[in-house]
């Protein structure tokens, strides 16, 4: 009896027992007149969606803008876009002051050394003269983020490369770390060289007076976390700006160091926007330990460039590309202007 009432309740409920009378040519109240046929394409649906809904922009491209501010890339004017919340410019007030007092600190150590560097050279032993030389030169790279910030002609007179190499030892205005670099590396007497660690000590007085009233806006300081390593790998790991001693590990360990202290200043405002920080935080000590590796390997000493195995300048060149693949999401993270580039949706007429 009770199996009897089931199967009239589920005929009546069927929706496949017929339709209601509002439906010609079906008879139950569940019925369906007609099914929507699909289109000829793949598109399982009816219709077509074409424009967006209210407006003249095309569903692709309107598409294609909502997938890039998904990932946090870039929109199809070029326009940086993030779908975080910006960050004030005051936030990174602490983070920049944080930074000038380290870097104060390693321009206190570098004009300790320029000294010592005068005195080598002073001596005319060249084994000596280099050594004290790597040492300035490997301060002043910890410096890192304030590449570029320093007015007038500081970090040229310090740092400055000739616009060619060829002829170099005669240009008056190459002078600082690479000119000395350039006398040690090529044979040029050693005490010949001592005018330019005295003409590097009154740079390194300005360097040191020009620190504390440096200014750093927030999209350069947090694009400085990429680009330090970024120069690393550009100039030092391919000689470009060591050709005479060749010390690209040695830089790339200082700008190492550099960005280490960005990212640590940077700690507070990272926290809990996505997981940025934990990427750069893996990266960068992947890149610590291959460099920890090769300085074993090489006796405690940073090798130079020509005495790297092959092995090793592409597990260098590998681990520091990865890094720089992590730390190129940090400007995006710390971004302080609200997302741009997005179409106004026009209503129809």
């Amino acid at each position: 009896m009770l199996l009897a009432v089931l199967v009239v309740v589920g005929a009546a409920l069927s929706p496949w027992s017929g339709g209601g009378k509002n439906h010609p040519g079906t008879t139950g109240p569940f019925g369906v007149a007609a099914q929507a046929k699909p289109d000829n394409g793949d598109n399982q649906l009816p219709v077509s969606v074409k424009k967006v809904f209210g407006s003249d922009i095309d569903a692709k491209t309107y598409g294609e803008l909502i997938a890039a501010k998904e990932d946090q890339g870039v929109d199809l004017q070029g326009h940086l876009i993030s779908d975080l919340s910006p960050l004030p410019p005051r936030a990174f007030n602490r983070p920049v002051a944080r930074y000038k007092a380290y870097a104060e600190r390693w321009a206190a150590k570098l004009a300790d050394q320029v000294p010592s560097l005068r005195a080598a050279l002073q001596s005319g032993d060249r084994d000596r003269a280099e050594q004290a030389w790597s040492v300035a030169y490997d301060d002043y790279l910890h410096l890192g983020a304030v590449y570029g910030l320093l007015p007038g002609t500081i970090d040229h007179r310090i740092d400055g490369m000739p616009e060619a190499l060829a002829g170099a030892a005669h240009n008056p205005d190459f002078t600082g770390l690479h000119r000395i670099e350039l006398g040690l590396w090529t044979g040029e007497p050693v005490t010949s060289l001592v005018p330019f660690a005295a003409r590097m000590r009154h740079d390194v007085v300005d360097l040191r007076r020009a620190l504390p009233g440096l200014e750093v806006e927030p999209l350069d300081y947090a694009t400085r976390a990429h680009e330090i390593l970024e120069d690393a790998q550009r100039d030092l790991m391919s000689g470009t700006d060591v050709p005479w001693s060749g010390a690209g590990v040695l830089g790339t360990a200082a700008g190492l160091a550099a960005t280490q202290e960005v990212i640590g200043t940077l700690v507070p405002l990272m926290q809990g926007r996505e997981n940025t920080l934990i990427e750069v935080q893996v990266w960068l000590g992947r890149l610590q330990k291959v460099l920890t590796q090769v300085r074993h390997e090489h006796n405690g000493t940073w090798p130079s460039l020509s005495h790297l195995t092959t092995e090793q300048h592409d597990r260098l060149n590998g681990t520091l590309a990865g890094t720089l693949g992590a730390l190129s999401e940090v400007p995006g993270t710390l971004e302080t202007t609200s997302v741009t580039g997005f179409p106004s949706i026009k209503a129809s007429k």
